[in-house]
Formats: structure tokens, sequence, C-alpha cells
């Protein structure tokens, strides 16, 4: 007989790289077994929001009197949600139900919080799912938690293997330069449109698109500099075979995020699996996704300059761009492979037969 996995996190809609995500983990469940939903993504204009996210803890409570064989996946939030998790988490505990904590933000790895500490007090022996090592390692120093329940398994695990082969350009093109994210300022698309300005200044022929829906804040600036801007293509919000077209005629990423809950970017991976190489900030684990070659990440000060230098170096030497392209994708489908064996063991620990490991996790 298989466990039941209570779900606890945020499902579409909004559809951000969160909320994908744990749409992912939740389908993957089902088809392993028997799953309970307790939706946590906040429903804007739902007045009865936050009556519904009280009363749910509460029917997490009576599902755990009911069936003993319950297990707790919490996708956990970055700030004051924390709040209602622990409502699970102490359940949970209570009734000595095993847990299993997904990570997604840096948000309490770059600026732990009272309210993080005081959580994660109470939750050091459970469960713990990390997207990179070194995320693993900051929240065990930070949080003091049971290594030895800490197990890395990154997002890429959630994508279907992609070829890593791209077809070679007949004779030299102008670069092809992309830019896919929610259209803000924490996004970088003002840095975006800098690094383009600097390749003209050093009379480097390209070609630009832009792809994601627009933030009302951030639209009179993206539209002024839209504008203003000569080879640069916007092709709105983009899904499905529609996204996976729009990587495939790029030659370089670029991802200049100053985001502060970036952990491990969804948009970073999907460039990466078609074979684009890719630049972007130091933030959350881009830096550990973009290794063997596969790209580079800098400091926000400094990604102007040092992108359009790369980027210069590829215009010069396409050999050394498409070899760069190829260990892109080869990273990609390293990071896919790794992550898939470590989930896949993840999911028979917390759905697998009921036996003396029940209680393994319990906090």
């Amino acid at each position: 007989m298989k466990r039941s996995v209570a779900f606890v996190g945020p499902l579409p809609p909004p559809l951000n790289g969160f909320s994908n995500i744990c749409a992912m983990m939740l389908s993957m469940l089902r088809s392993n077994g028997e799953v309970r939903v307790f939706d946590r993504a906040p429903k804007h204009g739902q007045p009865r929001q936050l009556l519904s996210q009280l009363l749910q803890p509460v029917q997490f409570l009576l599902l755990c009197l009911k069936r003993r064989d319950l297990v707790l996946y919490l996708a956990l939030s970055g700030a004051y949600g924390q709040i209602y998790d622990w409502l699970y988490v102490v359940t949970a505990r209570l009734l000595r139900r095993p847990i299993f904590i997904h990570h997604h933000s840096f948000a309490y790895i770059y600026g732990p919080t009272r309210l993080n500490h005081w959580f994660f007090s109470s939750v050091r022996n459970a469960n713990h799912i990390v997207l990179s090592r070194s995320m693993g390692d900051a929240l065990v120093r930070l949080y003091r938690l049971n290594p030895d329940r800490v197990k890395a398994v990154s997002n890429a695990a959630f994508y279907s293997s992609a070829d890593d082969t791209r077809p070679a350009a007949a004779e030299p093109t102008p670069l092809c330069l992309g830019y896919l994210s929610n259209i803000t300022f924490e996004k970088g698309f003002v840095e975006f449109f800098a690094i383009l300005e600097r390749l003209r200044e050093m009379r480097i022929e390209f070609r630009a698109h832009i792809a994601g829906p627009v933030a009302p804040s951030a639209r009179p600036t993206f539209e002024k500099l839209l504008s203003a801007a000569a080879n640069v293509h916007y092709a709105g919000p983009v899904f499905g075979e529609a996204k996976d077209g729009f990587y495939r005629q790029l030659d370089v990423f670029l991802f200049p995020t100053n985001y502060a809950n970036e952990a491990e970017p969804l948009v970073v991976y999907e460039a990466m699996r078609q074979g684009v190489y890719v630049i972007a900030c130091d933030r959350g684990a881009i830096a550990e996704m973009l290794r063997n070659g596969a790209g580079l990440a800098f400091a926000r000060d400094q990604i102007i300059e040092s992108a359009a230098a790369q980027i210069a170096a590829f215009d010069a030497d396409r050999e050394l761009l498409r070899s760069a392209q190829k260990m892109s994708a080869q990273q990609a489908q390293r990071i896919r492979t790794s992550g898939r064996t470590e989930l896949d063991t993840l999911l028979n620990r917390m759905q697998g037969a009921i036996g003396k490991e029940n209680c393994a996790g319990v906090a």
C-alpha cells in the first residue's frame, strides 16, 4: 500500500516559476499515488482568501486524523506565507506525519528574518528538498538543518530530455540575442537594452528578441526603450511550442536579473536545453547552472560591460560560439539527468510502501 500525500503549495493562477514547478510536481505525485491538494496561491480579488487559507490547515488536521499513512509535502513560501505554512508543519509534527519541505527561494538565505529562524527551528529534522548543493549548504549553515535530510533536486528534473544539437549556420549572420521573462525592473530589462546599446557603440551587428508579459509599472519605460532601439523585436508572452521556437532562434540568452527571490530560473534552463549560451547576473543558483562552459554569471554592476565583451568575442569567432552552445546543451542534459535520478528517489521515499520508515522525517 502506497502512502498518500497532502500537497501544500501555490498552483497557477497566477503563473510564475514557483507555481509552474509546483504544478509539475503535483502532476508527478498524482501519477504515483493519491494526493490531496491544499492550494496556497494568493487569489487576488477574492474577499474570502484569508478565511480560506486559515480553514485549509483545519482540513489538513482532519485529514491527518483520518489517514495515518499521510505525508506532508510543503512548497515553502518565501516570506510571511511561512506563517500559514507553519500551521501545516505543527499539525504534522504533533501527529507524527512525515514532512518534506521543498525550497524555491533564496530570500531567506540572502536576508534571514526572525520569522525565518522561528519557522526553521521547528523543521530542522524534516526532509528538505533544495535546488542546488550550495542552497542546501547555506540552509544547513544558517538554520542548523540536519544535513542528512537535505537533498538537491534541480528544477531541470521536471523537463523531458532535449536534443543537444544545433544546425550549424551556413555563413556568419548577425548574432541573435534574446531576453524572456516577466518584464519588470527587477528582472533586468533596462540592463538588457543597455547591453544592446553598448554593442552598438562597439559596432557589433545583432538582432534582438524579447518575450514575456510587461508589468504595468514597467510599461512606459519598456515602450520608450523598445521604440528607440533598432533591430529589436518584441514577441509578447510566449508559451509551449512558441516558447521553444523563441529560444531556438537565439545564439545568446541574456538574463540580467536582480530579483531578490531568484532561485533556479526556469528561463535559464529552458535556454540551455535549446543549446543557447547564457549570460546572466549571479543570483540564486544561476552560477551553478552555468558551470562547465554553459554560460557566465556576473555581478549586476559588471553585467553590461562583461556581457558586451563576451558577445563581441563570439562575433569575432563563430567556432567559439558553436562550441559554447554545445557545452550549454550538454550541461542542461547533465543537470536534467542528475535531477531526475534524485527526483525519482525522492518520490519513492515519499510515496513508497508503508513500513518501518513511515515516520522518517518527522520533525
